[in-house]
């Protein structure tokens, strides 16, 4: 009788952090005081384009990432409004949604939140639970290809025979 193998598809578990930002900052207001209160380089990306819940057409969220080579994060930062509807509905009172991909210690956090509620005119920063938004893996799987389609493109956008 043949022996049946099976493989799990799944790489190394993702660690997701999701921390909400309330404050009445435009977005590359806090973007710049980001960079100078964590140190982070965010930069700006193309709005992120998405179909929240309960609406019929895509709305965009402007979007911000850095990526920290040192300790092997990636922070993307999502405005969680616009005007005509929320990112994540079930979090309306909160304004930016900051997502920190990667191995994330409670030192750490409890650091990147003090330095975040130091920021003039943040209201408050605290963490999300993740289980307690409905759509959350779509959610996520939008953000990574909208990440790596920004990348793909910016690397497209140079050829090395153009440089030439």
């Amino acid at each position: 009788m043949a022996k049946k193998i099976y493989l799990d598809s799944r790489e190394s578990p993702v660690y997701i952090t999701l921390l909400g930002i309330s404050c009445h900052l435009k977005d590359y207001r806090l973007s710049y005081l980001l960079n100078y209160h964590i140190p982070a380089e965010f930069s700006k990306l193309d709005d992120l384009k998405i179909m929240p819940a309960a609406k019929k057409e895509s709305s965009e969220f402007s979007f911000y990432y850095f990526k920290d080579e040192d300790r092997f994060n990636s922070y993307s930062l999502i405005s969680n409004r616009n005007q005509e509807s929320a990112l994540i509905a079930e979090m309306k009172q909160t304004d930016f949604i900051l997502i920190v991909e990667g191995e994330f210690r409670k030192p750490q956090k409890d650091a990147l939140l003090k330095n975040i509620k130091a920021i003039p005119n943040v209201l408050t920063c605290y963490e999300l639970k993740l289980a307690e938004i409905k759509n959350h893996e779509h959610l996520l799987s939008e953000i990574e290809l909208h990440v790596m389609k920004q990348h793909r493109s910016a690397k497209t956008q140079y050829k090395p025979s153009q440089l030439k």
